[in-house]
């Protein structure tokens, strides 16, 4: 909410203050603000961008806007100079705000773009497909030693060696070998219920379905071909490919479903299936053939619809019939294990223009180990370019002392900080700035609760936290140099910058100032509103025209009382004096007949001002009297008394608070730009702003 509002407050304004633009006689300076001195640059800068119908205007239209935008953009650097004078951009909250949005536009500086890109192509290719699978796993521990490691490699590489050979059988050895529990037929945890094996078959699936070495390994086979192991964090996985379809997102079917629990009703089940496709293809409705035909009842009420299911959760069959079909054409019979089916399409999703899925891609690659590569091609460039230099070997001594404390702990996020007594010692050199191994040792400390690394044998954890220690400080020290190599980043931020402390410094002295101060808004409202003329119509708002003072008597249910005896009671005490909605409710409930009244409170009166006709009373029902009520109930009425017609007056102050915090904040926008322009020197130099040409 508050981006938003920036942009459309300052969006105009807040331009770079950070091009210190060297003084050269073609950029002389043309307003000074104290110390400050702003040039033509970075002033017309500001003006071209907001006014972008500048090649519209008349040369006199464009010389008004001139100097009326040198009046708006010193009152902006004004502000900016007060509110860095009055420490505003110290505040906890500024901070935590401008350092989120630093760190959004930072990122895509933090990574190789060629690498992302080449990624994003890939991902773009695969997304158009679906492939499906059939895989033997070998499990590995929760924490694999290497022993276990080289153990479930050399059993995987043995099943491998079956899987290969000629006329071996992929599910029987799945079946056989494989440890991924839904291989095999198994009792369900949860019910009585026997879930039956797959097998090793997964179904159809497509990028981001699985974790990633499985995704490459199979989108890098050839239909038929069956991988060598392939690691990932589960274990081992012998891949073979059965199928790969041209395929994308979601699709909408409808199906007619005929199956059966007995094989020995094959006969009935080919009978109707083929009687169904008969049907349709002499050009039955096709709702109607599946109401006819299918056996599946959870879709039968919707005509055998299911809607926006993605290939990874449909029948494999399903996925590949579809991938035949055009919106609107129907399949032939075709057999699954759970019987005979005719498909239609509905609805087909298209994958869009690369372009557009970016944002997606970004989002999904950031979550997993594709997020990896383009930074450390990223940080092994920035290795290169401000020269790195590792002193692992040097600072032995060091490593080693540090390394002895390391124990279990570290997985457990109980591991204490040690002091170290050769902590001092460099841990490596990246440009001008070197990380000792102390600062190593605070790393290992603090990422104890940040990243989520598996139990493992401690020396390769040492190994990766220290891989994990380079590669952050690298991007950090890349990152600190952001604004002094990139001139359109520093741009970016210092915009931004500029806007939070407009932001923070108008809120803070303006807008939620005029809400807050309810006395000075009372002190206001006094002097203000006796200077409004009611005869003038720009001060229409400040006051109320005629208003109908209006009392309604609204009866829910006409059986609790007849409509003609809560006339009676209205008629003679509606104009009493002093007559409240309080006692004409208890005057009304006396006539209420108990007997036919169900309800506990069949009688509502109100009193309310209505200033025009509205859905209460009709234009002529605009005076004195007593009248049938326009919003008559269904089972009862209402009787609209109108009390008098009070002549036009003043609002108040609560009737009229926005008119008058809108107004208050004006004042107090007036107010401080006057304080401002008092409390800094401004000069603005006429001469050069009227010889700027454009």
């Amino acid at each position: 909410m508050k981006k938003t509002l920036i942009a459309l407050l300052f969006g105009a304004l807040c331009v770079s203050n950070v091009l210190k633009a060297q003084e050269v006689k073609d950029d002389p300076i043309i307003i000074e603000i104290g110390d400050e001195k702003i040039r033509q640059s970075e002033f017309m800068k500001s003006f071209n961008q907001s006014n972008t119908e500048l090649s519209k205007m008349s040369e006199a239209d464009k010389r008004n806007a001139l100097k009326e935008y040198v009046y708006l953009y010193t009152n902006f650097r004004l502000k900016i100079k007060a509110a860095l004078d009055e420490r505003y951009d110290t505040a906890s909250s500024f901070e935590k705000e401008y350092s989120v949005y630093r760190d959004e536009i930072a990122a895509p500086y933090l990574i190789d773009s060629q690498s992302l890109e080449n990624i994003m192509q890939e991902v773009y290719r695969r997304n158009q497909q679906a492939v499906r699978a059939s895989h033997i796993m070998v499990a590995l521990p929760r924490n694999p030693s290497s022993e276990d490691t080289l153990k479930a490699y050399n059993k995987a590489m043995d099943i491998y060696a079956k899987a290969i050979e000629k006329g071996a059988d992929f599910k029987k050895l799945a079946i056989a070998f494989s440890e991924d529990p839904s291989v095999k037929t198994h009792e369900s945890r949860n019910s009585d219920k026997t879930i039956e094996g797959n097998g090793g078959d997964l179904g159809y699936f497509s990028v981001f379905d699985m974790v990633l070495p499985f995704e490459d390994a199979a989108y890098g086979l050839e239909i038929g071909e069956i991988s060598k192991p392939v690691r990932s964090e589960y274990g081992y996985h012998i891949i073979k490919l059965v199928d790969k379809v041209n395929i994308y997102g979601k699709t909408s079917i409808q199906h007619i479903w005929v199956g059966s629990v007995s094989e020995r009703d094959s006969a009935r089940m080919l009978s109707v299936i083929n009687d169904a496709y008969r049907r349709l293809n002499a050009g039955e409705d096709f709702n109607k053939v599946v109401q006819d035909c299918s056996e599946d009842r959870r879709s039968l009420p919707v005509n055998g619809l299911l809607e926006d299911v993605p290939a990874k959760r449909m029948v494999p069959e399903y996925v590949k019939e579809i991938s035949k079909l055009k919106v609107g054409e129907y399949s032939q019979p075709f057999k699954t294990k759970y019987g005979w089916h005719i498909i239609k399409v509905v609805k087909k999703d298209t994958i869009p223009p690369l372009d557009d899925m970016r944002a997606f891609y970004k989002q999904r690659i950031s979550r997993d180990q594709r997020s990896k590569q383009p930074q450390n091609v990223f940080v092994e460039n920035m290795k290169e370019k401000y020269t790195f230099v590792n002193h692992n070997v040097d600072s032995k001594v060091a490593f080693d002392e540090l390394r002895a404390t390391v124990t279990d702990s570290v997985f457990k996020r109980t591991w204490e900080l040690p002091t170290l007594q050769n902590g001092s010692l460099p841990a490596f050199t990246i440009g001008n700035k070197t990380y000792t191994v102390n600062d190593f040792a605070k790393y290992i400390n603090d990422s104890q609760r940040r990243l989520r690394i598996r139990r493992k044998n401690l020396d390769e954890y040492y190994q990766e936290i220290y891989g994990y220690f380079v590669n952050d400080k690298i991007v950090e020290y890349a990152d600190s140099k952001l604004e002094q190599e990139y001139p359109e980043f520093n741009e970016m931020v210092e915009e931004y910058r500029n806007g939070l402390l407009i932001f923070a410094y108008n809120d803070s002295k303006v807008w939620s100032k005029a809400i807050l101060d309810t006395v000075g808004l009372k002190e206001f409202y006094a002097v203000e509103s006796i200077k409004h003329d009611i005869n003038n119509p720009e001060h229409a708002k400040y006051f109320w025209g005629n208003r109908a003072d209006i009392m309604t008597v609204a009866v829910m249910d006409s059986n609790c009382v007849e409509k003609s005896k809560a006339m009676k009671v209205v008629e003679k005490n509606a104009f009493k004096e002093g007559m409240s909605k309080e006692e004409m409710t208890k005057l009304v409930e006396k006539k209420v007949n108990k007997k036919k009244c169900s309800l506990a409170n069949p009688i509502f009166v109100r009193t309310i001002m209505v200033e025009k006709e509205n859905e209460i009373i009709k234009p002529e029902q605009f005076k004195k009297g007593i009248y049938k009520g326009t919003n008559q109930r269904s089972m009862g009425y209402v009787i609209v008394i109108v009390r008098g017609i009070k002549d036009p007056e003043l609002k108040s102050l609560r009737d009229a608070r926005g008119y008058y915090i809108n107004d208050y904040q004006n004042y107090l926008e007036e107010n401080l730009i006057k304080e401002l322009r008092s409390k800094y020197k401004v000069v603005v130099h006429e001469d050069k702003i009227n010889a700027i040409s454009y």
